[in-house]
Formats: structure tokens, C-alpha cells, sequence
């Protein structure tokens, strides 16, 4: 039943991406309008801070990650899947990857509760040629609760998906409230925002192990030889 929003984290926040899942047939999926999700305060988030950003080149790319982190925070499927780096739909079906945005949406079983996410680091503008790319890095934090009384209605079961939870992204990252069956998860993310020659704004692709095996067939040669490691 927790399949619904791994997928979601997994396509929307850029976790472990399993390629072998990808869909071999385009689907006909229409766009869902912005989607204004509630948002509490939460302090597991850090305090948004004001990053240097010491020219007109940085100023952009903030304003256009700012964005972007905005339509993750309301699930504007629109406007995610137009600042996602385009060439990422070559290995990953777009119309899926739309399907399963839109399926946690309507999903019965799990709500979101809040989401936030801030920008933790920009790095430098570096040139590769035919266009430039950044080194980016956010840290989120999603409240989910099960909202089907089945789903997970004992403590047993609670305390086995905490160790689940636990052993895949860190104790202090997740808080299990079994009596009121909600599930908190923090999680720190890198990205690379890439723009080239022919594009007017930034666009964004998940930089992780995972993602990286899906490189060479995405990213020009240039940016290959020049990525950190991880």
C-alpha cells in the first residue's frame, strides 16, 4: 500500500529510480491544474536562509530553483514536469511519470499533511560548451498520514514500517506517530540545474547514484567529465 508515495518520492524527489520499471508504451494522461497542497510550519525543516548569490547568472538560477521547489510544494504537476530537465524522458516515460504524481493526488489511502523544502546550497555556474550547469542541494521534509483505517491500524505494524523507514533514510530522519498514523520524512537531495544554449530558464534533474547511471545516456559528454562526485 506504500507503493503510492514511494513513487512519488522516488520520480518527484529524485530517490533511488529503478529504470527497469519504466513503461514501454506512451499513455495518453491529461495535466492535472496546480494542486494547492496545506502547509504547516515544520522544524525539522533548517531556516530558509539568504544564499550569496553575487551575480545576475546566480540571481536566475535561485529565482528559477526557488520556483521549481514551489511547484514540488504544491504538486504543479504542470510545472514540474516543464522544469524537469527534458532529456530525463528519454529513460523515463513522461506519461508515466505524470500518472504517478497524479495517482498520490487521488489516492485513498495516504493524504500529505505538509511539505517544505529549502535550498540548502547553490554552487557555481560552470560552462560546458553548449550551455552551463550548477551544482544544487535542498533539504525537504513531507508529513504523510494514512488516512484508510486498514492500512497500518496496529502499533505492530506501525513499529515495522518505522524500521523500514528508519534503515532506509536514517533515524533522525523519520518520526512515526503511531497514535495518530502519520510519518514524517526529512531528506536532504542534490541536484543539477542545467541550461543550454536554446533554453530560457533552468532545468532540473536529480543528481544521486542512482540517477547517475541514467547519465551518459542524457547529459552531453562535457558535463559527464566535469561532475563531482557524490
Amino acid at each position: 500500500m506504500l507503493r503510492v508515495w514511494f513513487i512519488f518520492l522516488i520520480l518527484v524527489f529524485y530517490g533511488c529510480f529503478d529504470n527497469k520499471n519504466s513503461p514501454k508504451k506512451e499513455n495518453n494522461v491529461t495535466l492535472k491544474k496546480e494542486n494547492n497542497i496545506t502547509r504547516e510550519k515544520n522544524e525539522t525543516i533548517p531556516k530558509r536562509r539568504d544564499l550569496v548569490v553575487d551575480n545576475q547568472e546566480r540571481l536566475e538560477l535561485r529565482s528559477d530553483f526557488d520556483l521549481y521547489l514551489e511547484y514540488l510544494r504544491t504538486l504543479n504537476t504542470n510545472g514540474i514536469v516543464e522544469m524537469t530537465y527534458p532529456r530525463l524522458f528519454i529513460p523515463i516515460n513522461k506519461n508515466m511519470f505524470i500518472r504517478f504524481i497524479n495517482t498520490l493526488l487521488d489516492s485513498p489511502e495516504i493524504a500529505i499533511e505538509s511539505f517544505d523544502a529549502n535550498i540548502t546550497n547553490i554552487g557555481d555556474i560552470i560552462d560546458y560548451g553548449s550551455g552551463k550547469f550548477a551544482n544544487l542541494e535542498y533539504v525537504y521534509a513531507i508529513k504523510l498520514a494514512f488516512v484508510n483505517p486498514n492500512l497500518y491500524k496496529d502499533k505492530i505494524s506501525m513499529k515495522v514500517l518505522q524500521r523500514v523507514l528508519e534503515k532506509k533514510y536514517g533515524r533522525k530522519n523519520i518520526l512515526v506517530d503511531r497514535d495518530t498514523r502519520t510519518v514524517m520524512i526529512k531528506k536532504r537531495e542534490k541536484l543539477l540545474a542545467i541550461k543550454d544554449e536554446n533554453s530560457t530558464s533552468w532545468k532540473f534533474l536529480g543528481d544521486n547514484s542512482e540517477y547517475r547511471k541514467l547519465y551518459p545516456d542524457i547529459l552531453p559528454k562535457e558535463i559527464l567529465e566535469l561532475l563531482e562526485p557524490l
